[in-house]
Order: C-alpha cells, then structure tokens, then sequence
C-alpha cells in the first residue's frame, strides 16, 4: 500500500473501522455464497471451478486484514 492509503487508513475513527469491517464482512458472505454457486453450476456442468480471484475473494480478505 502507498503512503497516501496508509495515511487514510490512519485518519479513519474506530466508527469508520467498524462500519467498513461490517460492509467487508457482508460483501465477503455474499460473495463466497456466489462462488460455492458457481463452483457447483460449473461441477454439474462438468467444467472447472471458477477461480476466487473471479469473485474478489482474495482482494476483500486484503482490505480486512488492512483495517
């Protein structure tokens, strides 16, 4: 991350953390119910599982860690 992230991130108050903490949190259920969706459609279909990447998966775990 930048300097400038950084200083954001260090700006926020601990009610702007637990807001984005729960926005980050619900995104991540949603998303990770689409993809056990999608892994299933595509093993019915007999093709490969999608990949997280394709879902932000990776991207919303990053962001939380960082908060």
């Amino acid at each position: 991350m930048n300097s400038t992230g950084q200083t954001y991130i260090d700006s926020l108050t601990a009610a702007d953390r637990e807001i984005l903490s729960e926005g980050l949190c619900a995104l991540l259920r949603e998303r990770s119910v689409a993809y056990e969706i999608a892994a299933k459609v595509a093993l019915a279909q007999g093709l490969a599982k999608p990949d997280v990447t394709d879902f932000g998966l990776p991207d919303i775990l990053r962001l939380s860690r960082i908060l």
